[in-house]
């Protein structure tokens, strides 16, 4: 049977996963926060020596990004529980978030050791390195992260490839995590653009055609594709058939309602495909 001490840090981790995720719909949202504030600070009053209150304070302050009052709750929330390890989580997403990126990782590793498979962990310290130029253990730190979260999340499978992309020498590596992203979790759009995007900066414009040929087939409306395409042709230098897909692009446009073409992204695309008919 459970005691009652285990009882008490079980409680008090689930409550702290709820405040470390409320305070993200917040980040998400950024309204209310004010708000959100003011009812917490009357809470503490009510209950000096909580120290969840004094954390959920602090990640309220940090989404504000107000740097000194969110250390300061962090820090007496640590003093009122010392083996509060999740402050750790907090203090190194401020750090990075405030660009301190050498502190953010001292306490994401001291985190780490004591909750090594926590996906928030792996995932901010894998920022954290990015930002470092420490492109092999961002790498390891996403991968970890990917690894464990089930699903996962896209956004991990786009950060790694990104860190991976910036060495010529990973460009294969961060097209076959996409891949592997894609095999996971279906073709998403966010994740076909993203190995097209890394195959054009790498000028490998056959294998660009071909993956955007497999997007155009899923998609019943074609012209952001045409318009794509007429860009990667360009790049090429193949400024024939640019022309065509472009002109292609225009067409399909022309056959829209005039409900679905008078909007703000529409004059975009018709705007990119004419600049690039102008060869």
């Amino acid at each position: 049977m459970m005691n009652q001490r285990t009882y008490t840090k079980l409680i008090s981790l689930v409550f702290v996963v709820l405040c470390l995720a409320f305070t993200s719909e917040i980040a998400r949202a950024h309204e209310g926060v004010d708000e959100h504030i003011v009812a917490i600070t009357k809470k503490i009053k009510r209950d000096p020596k909580n120290a969840l209150l004094y954390l959920q304070r602090g990640e309220l302050y940090r989404v504000h990004r107000n740097w000194s009052r969110a250390a300061a709750d962090y820090d007496r929330a640590v003093r009122l529980q010392p083996g509060l390890t999740i402050v750790d989580l907090a203090r190194g997403r401020m750090f990075f978030e405030s660009g301190k990126f050498s502190r953010a990782k001292f306490v994401l590793d001291r985190f780490l050791r004591e909750r090594p498979n926590d996906v928030e962990g792996l995932t901010t310290r894998a920022r954290v390195f990015a930002k470092l130029a420490a492109r092999t253990e961002a790498v390891d730190d996403f991968t970890r992260a990917i690894a464990l979260m089930q699903p996962p999340e896209p956004e991990l499978f786009l950060e790694r490839a990104e860190v991976l992309a910036g060495d010529i020498r990973s460009v294969q590596d961060a097209l076959r995590g996409l891949d592997e992203g894609i095999k996971r979790l279906g073709p998403l759009v966010t994740l076909q653009l993203a190995a097209i995007d890394i195959e054009v900066r790498s000028k490998n414009y056959d294998a660009a055609l071909t993956r955007l040929d497999l997007i155009a087939a899923q998609s019943e409306r074609k012209e952001t594709w045409l318009v794509r395409r007429g860009e990667i042709l360009k790049a090429a230098g193949r400024n024939e058939e640019a022309r065509n897909a472009f002109s292609a692009a225009l067409m399909a446009i022309d056959t829209l309602p005039p409900a679905r073409r008078n909007n703000r992204a529409i004059n975009a695309l018709q705007l990119r495909a004419r600049s690039g008919l102008r060869m």
